[in-house]
C-alpha cells in the first residue's frame, strides 16, 4: 500500500495513537507497541503517527531493525542519533552534537571501549538522560519499526526507557512482530505494565475491495473474495497479490480470475516476480539484501559486479516491479517480507559468498569492525586473514552493550579461524559466562587455562563449576589448584585464587568456620593490590558478624577501602561494589566514621558524574547507614528514599532487593522518630508485597527488628517479642549475632511490659557483654541504656556510665536518648534539680537530629517538672520534608533542574514538583527567595 492510499479499518489504532500523543503533550510519556504478522500494516500506522505528531509540533526520532544490524551493538540507537544529525552540516551540525546527540554518541563510545558488566547499566541511564534532554523544549516521538530485528542493546535501552517516561512528554512506539520466545527485551516491553499494545486485524473483504479500487481499477466480488482468502486479509500481500495480476495481464473486474488468484500464493508471487526480472537486477536485489537496510547503491553495485550503467538500468528495474522503493538515495526493499524472499531466493551456498565479498570489501574502505564481523559471521572460514581479530573486536562492544549471546558467536566463530589462541577461548569463556551458560563456559575456561597458566583463568572456571555443581565443588576445585601452585603463600597468582576462595566461602554459613580461619591469616595484608584489598574487605565484614574488636574491624577495613582504591577495584562489577559497600558497613559499624564520610563523598562525587541507578542506591545506603550512626533522621530519610527511588523500576535481582531492604529498613527508622508508626509499617508492607517469592538473605533477614520496633510502636508487645525472637533464630542460624542489629533490644522491653523481668535482663546482659566485646562506643552506650531499662535497682548509676560512654562516640541520637533516660530517672527519683540538665540537652540533640517523638517524651519530662522549654514551630526549612529539604539547598546553591535531577537520579518533572510544594510551604514566589527563606 502506497504512502498515497488511504488508511483503511484502522480507525481505532489511528485513536489510540492520537490519544497516546495527547498524553505526552500534556508531559505523561507512553509506551504503545504495535503487534502484528509480517504485512499486517505495521508500517503503515507508524508512517502515520510521525505524521500525527508532525502536526503536533513533536520533536521525532526514528529507526527501522534490521536483520543484519542486530549483530552491531547499539545499532538501532545510533540509527536514530545519526538520523538526526545526518540532514545538517557545518555549525549547525556542530551545535546539534554539541548537545545531547553528542551525548548519546560519547555515551556509546564509552560502552564500547568497557565490556564491564557495570557499563551496560551506566549507558542505558545516560541514554536515559539524552531523551530526557530532547524532551525538555517540546514533546518527543521516538518510532522504531521491524523492533523484532533491533539489536539486543537497543532492545534492552527501549525496555529501559519505556519503564523511566511516566512523567516526560515522550511517546515510545515500537512496531514489531509477535515475540518468537516468551522471554527477551521485546516479550518484557509487549507486556509490561508501563505498554498499551495495538494488535492490528486483518483488512474485511470490503476494504480490500477499496484499497483495490484506489488503483484506479473495480475489482469483481469474486475476485475480492479469492484476494481475501489468498492474503488473509493482510494488506501488504493484497498488494502483492494485484501486481501480480497485474504483471500477468489478469483483469480483475472479470470474475474468472477468481479461479487463478486462488491459485496464487504470496510465496510463489515473490518467486515469479523475480523470475520475470533481467540477472543483473537479481544479483543487485540479492546484493542489497544482504548489505541489509539501507544499503549503499555503489556498494551493492560492486558487490554485484555491475558497472555504473548497469546499476542504474538494475534499480530502475527493481523500483519499477516493486523490490525497491524509488524514495531513497539508497536501496530500500518495498516491505523487510520483499527482502526475506529475495535471501530465500539466494540460497544458503550464495548468501554465504555475497557475505564474504562484503566483509572484504567493507575491510578495504576500513568499515567498522561490528559491521564487517555481521558479515564474517556468515561468511566461510579463511574470508579475510585477520578474521579472528575483527570478530575479538564486535565482540568485545557487544559485551559492553550487553550483549554475550551474540559476543559469544562471534567468539566462537573467531575460534573456527583461530583454534589455538587460548586468549581468545579465554574471551569466548567469559562471554558463555556472562551469557550464564557456565557448563560450556568451563570447558572453554579450562581449555584456557591448560594454554596460559593465568591464575584468573583458574578461578573464572571454578566460578563455572560453582555455578554447575554448587559451592562446594568450586572449593574445592580452588583448593586443588592453591596446593598444585608453584611460588610462596603470597605469590600474586596464589593470591589471586585465595581470593576468589574466600568470596565463594563467605556465601556458606556451614563454612564460616574455615573461613573465618582462613582470613584471619591475611590480617596484616597491607592492601596493596586488588586481591588484597578483596580478602581485607572479607575479613572486615566478618569481624563486624563474629564480634571481634571493633578497632582491629576498623583497621582492617581501612587498608581494604585503602583511600579509594577498593572503590577503584569495583569499577565495572556490581558484585565488587557490594564488596566495596560491606567494608563502609564495618567501617561504620566500629565508629570509624571519619574515614567512612570520606570513602562516601568520593563514591558519590563518582557516581554522580558516571554512574548507573543501582550504583547510586549502592551509595545512597553507604551514606543513610552512616547518618543513622551520626544520628542524622532527617538525612536517613532522604537518603532511604532516594536509595528506593534510584531502583524502583530495576529489574528484582538479588542486589537490588538487598538494596531495597536496606534502604526500607532505614525508612522505617526514620518514621518512627518522626512518630509516624503508620508509615513505618507501610515501608515494610511494600517490600514484603514485593518480594514476597525473593531470594533470603542477610539484609531481608535484618527486617524483623524494624518490625519488632513498629509492634512496640503500637502497644502490642508480644508481636514485638515474636519478631524479635525470629530476628534471632534467623541471625543464630547463619552464625551471627552483632550487636549493631540488636534484636535484643525490642525483646528487653517487650519483656518489661509482659511482666518477665527475668528473662529482659538475661537478653539485656548478653547484649552488653556482646556489645563490650565489640568495643565500639556506640554499641557499649546503648547496651548499657537497654540494661538499664532492665535493672531497676541500678538504673540511675547504668544510665550515667552509658551517658559517658556516648560523650566518646560519634552517634549523637544514641547520646540523646541516654540522656533522656537519664533525665526521666532522675525526675522519678525526685532529683529534680539533677533532671533538668539532662533533659535540656537531649531536647537540644533531639531536635537536632530530628527526631520528633524524642523530643516530645523529653518535653513532657519537662513539663511534669513545671519548666516550659521552647515550644517546637515548624517553619522555614524545618517544614520542609527530607527530600524538600535537600532538592531545596541544591535549588537554592544555584543548581538547575536538571543538575539537580541528575544528582539525585530523578527526573526534572520530579524536581519541579518538588519545588512547587517548597514555594508553597515557605510562602515564597520562587528560586529567587529560597536563599532567604532557608536561613
Amino acid at each position: 500500500m502506497s504512502r498515497d492510499e488511504p488508511t483503511l479499518e484502522r480507525e481505532g489504532e489511528l485513536g489510540r495513537i492520537a490519544a497516546c500523543l495527547d498524553s505526552a503533550a500534556r508531559g505523561k510519556g507512553h509506551v504503545l507497541v504495535i503487534e502484528g504478522r509480517a504485512g499486517i500494516g505495521k508500517t503503515r500506522l507508524v508512517q502515520d503517527t510521525r505524521a500525527l505528531a508532525k502536526e503536533r509540533g513533536f520533536g521525532r526520532l526514528q529507526a527501522v531493525g534490521d536483520a543484519l544490524e542486530s549483530a552491531m551493538a547499539w545499532g538501532v540507537v545510533r540509527q536514530m542519533v545519526e538520523r538526526s544529525v545526518s540532514r545538517y552540516n557545518g555549525e549547525v551540525r556542530e551545535r546539534i552534537l554539541a548537545g545531547p546527540s553528542g551525548d548519546a554518541f560519547a555515551a556509546l563510545d564509552a560502552a564500547e571501549a568497557d565490556p564491564s558488566e557495570a557499563e551496560l547499566a551506566r549507558t542505558l541511564h545516560a541514554l536515559w538522560w539524552v531523551a530526557v534532554d530532547l524532551s525538555s523544549t517540546r514533546p518527543l516521538l521516538i518510532t522504531v519499526d521491524d523492533a523484532h530485528w533491533a539489536d539486543l542493546s537497543s532492545a534492552q535501552f527501549l525496555v529501559y526507557l519505556s519503564r523511566r517516561i511516566a512523567d516526560l512528554p515522550i511517546a515510545l512506539v515500537v512496531a514489531t512482530r509477535p515475540p518468537a520466545e516468551n522471554t527477551g527485551p521485546l516479550a518484557q516491553l509487549s507486556v509490561s505494565r508501563q505498554a498499551e499494545r495495538l494488535l492490528p486485524r486483518p483488512l474485511s473483504p470490503s476494504a480490500l475491495a477499496t484499497s483495490v479500487a484506489a488503483s484506479g481499477v473495480r475489482a469483481a466480488p469474486e475476485v475480492v473474495t479469492a484476494m481475501h482468502s489468498a492474503s488473509g486479509g493482510n494488506p501488504f500481500l493484497a498488494r502483492v497479490l494485484v501486481d501480480e495480476m497485474a504483471a500477468l495481464g489478469l483483469p480483475l473486474d472479470q470474475p474468472e480470475t477468481a479461479e487463478r488468484v486462488g491459485r496464487l500464493g504470496p510465496s510463489t508471487v515473490f518467486r515469479a516476480a523475480l523470475g520475470r526480472l533481467p540477472a543483473n537486477s537479481v544479483r543487485l536485489a540479492g546484493a542489497a539484501a544482504v548489505l541489509g537496510i539501507g544499503s549503499d547503491p555503489w556498494q551493492a553495485g560492486a558487490l554485484a559486479d555491475l558497472d555504473a550503467m548497469e546499476l542504474s538500468v538494475a534499480v530502475e528495474s527493481l523500483v519499477a516491479a516493486n523490490v525497491l522503493t524509488g524514495e531513497s538515495d539508497h536501496l530500500v526493499f518495498v516491505h523487510p517480507v520483499v527482502r526475506e524472499a529475495v535471501l530465500a531466493d539466494l540460497g544458503a551456498v550464495a548468501r554465504a559468498g555475497l557475505h564474504a565479498r562484503a566483509a572484504r570489501e567493507l575491510w578495504a574502505v576500513k568499515a567498522p569492525a561490528d559491521r564487517i564481523a555481521a558479515h564474517l559471521a556468515q561468511a566461510p572460514r579463511g574470508t579475510l586473514p585477520n578474521a579472528a581479530e575483527v570478530l575479538r573486536k564486535a565482540a568485545t562492544a557487544l559485551l559492553a552493550a550487553g550483549d554475550s549471546r551474540t559476543a559469544a558467536a562471534h567468539l566462537a566463530r573467531a575460534i573456527e579461524e583461530n583454534p589455538d589462541d587460548a586468549a581468545l577461548r579465554a574471551e569466548l569463556g567469559r562471554a558463555l559466562m556472562r551469557g550464564g551458560r557456565a557448563e560450556e563456559a568451563r570447558d572453554h575456561l579450562r581449555a584456557a587455562a591448560d594454554g596460559l597458566p593465568d591464575a584468573e583463568l583458574v578461578a573464572a572456571a571454578a566460578s563455572a563449576t560453582m555455578a554447575v555443581d554448587g559451592p562446594e565443588a568450586a572449593i574445592a576445585e580452588l583448593t586443588e589448584a592453591i596446593d598444585n601452585r608453584p611460588g610462596g603463600p603470597r605469590d600474586a597468582g596464589r593470591m589471586h585464587l585465595e581470593a576468589r576462595l574466600a568470596v565463594i566461602r563467605s556465601f556458606l554459613p556451614h563454612q564460616r568456620e574455615v573461613a573465618s580461619k582462613h582470613l584471619s591469616g591475611y590480617a596484616t595484608l597491607p592492601g596493596g593490590t586488588p586481591d588484597e584489598r578483596t580478602l581485607l574487605g572479607l575479613l572486615a565484614q566478618m569481624g563486624r558478624y563474629e564480634v571481634r574488636d571493633s578497632a582491629e574491624v576498623a583497621a582492617v577495613a581501612r587498608r581494604a577501602l585503602a583511600h579509594g582504591a577498593y572503590l577503584d577495584d569495583a569499577t565495572g562489577s556490581i558484585d565488587a561494589m557490594v564488596a566495596w559497600l560491606v567494608a563502609v558497613l564495618a567501617l561504620v559499624s566500629a565508629d570509624g566514621v571519619a574515614d567512612a564520610r570520606r570513602e562516601v563523598e568520593r563514591a558519590r562525587r563518582r557516581v554522580c558524574a558516571h554512574g548507573s541507578p543501582i550504583e547510586f542506591s549502592m551509595v545512597a545506603n553507604a551514606t543513610l547507614f552512616l547518618d543513622w550512626r551520626l544520628g542524622n533522621v532527617t538525612s536517613v530519610d532522604a537518603e532511604s528514599e532516594g536509595a528506593l527511588a534510584a531502583v524502583a523500576l530495576e529489574d528484582a535481582l538479588p542486589q537490588v532487593i538487598a538494596l531495597r531492604a536496606t534502604a526500607t529498613h532505614f525508612t522505617a527508622y526514620a518514621a518512627l522518630e518522626r512518630g509516624d508508626v503508620n508509615g513505618a509499617a507501610a515501608a515494610l508492607a511494600r517490600f514484603d508485597v514485593e518480594h514476597a517469592d525473593g531470594p533470603k538473605m542477610m539484609p531481608t533477614l535484618w527486617l524483623h527488628e524494624p518490625r519488632a520496633l513498629i509492634a512496640l510502636a503500637s502497644g502490642d508487645p508480644v508481636l514485638a517479642k515474636e519478631e524479635a525472637l525470629l530476628q534471632r533464630d534467623a541471625s543464630l542460624a547463619a552464625g551471627l549475632d552483632p550487636p549493631t542489629i540488636p534484636w535484643r533490644d525490642p525483646a528487653v522491653r517487650a519483656c518489661m511490659l509482659l511482666g518477665a523481668e527475668a528473662e529482659a535482663l538475661v537478653l539485656a546482659r548478653e547484649q552488653l557483654a556482646l556489645a563490650r566485646k565489640w568495643g565500639a562506643a556506640t554499641e557499649v552506650g546503648a547496651a548499657l541504656r537497654l540494661f538499664a531499662h532492665a535493672d531497676v535497682d541500678n538504673r540511675l548509676d547504668v544510665l550515667a556510665e552509658s551517658v559517658a560512654v556516648l560523650e566518646t562516640s560519634p552517634a549523637r541520637l544514641q547520646l540523646a536518648r541516654s540522656l533522656v533516660d537519664l533525665g526521666e530517672a532522675l525526675r522519678v527519683a525526685r532529683r529534680r534539680s539533677d533532671a533538668r540538665d539532662p533533659l535540656h540537652r537531649g531536647i537540644d540533640l533531639a531536635t537536632e537530629c530530628g527526631s520528633i517523638v524524642l523530643r516530645r517524651r523529653a518535653v513532657e519530662a519537662l513539663e511534669a517538672l513545671g519548666d516550659r522549654p521552647r515550644r517546637l514551630v515548624l517553619v522555614g526549612r524545618e517544614s520542609l520534608t527530607a527530600s524538600e529539604r535537600r532538592v531545596a539547598d541544591l535549588a537554592a546553591s544555584g543548581r538547575a533542574n536538571r543538575e539537580i535531577a541528575r544528582e539525585l537520579f530523578v527526573t526534572p518533572k520530579t524536581v519541579e514538583n518538588h519545588l512547587g510544594r517548597i514555594y508553597t510551604k515557605l510562602g515564597i514566589n520562587g528560586r529567587r527567595e529560597l536563599a532567604r527563606a532557608l536561613a
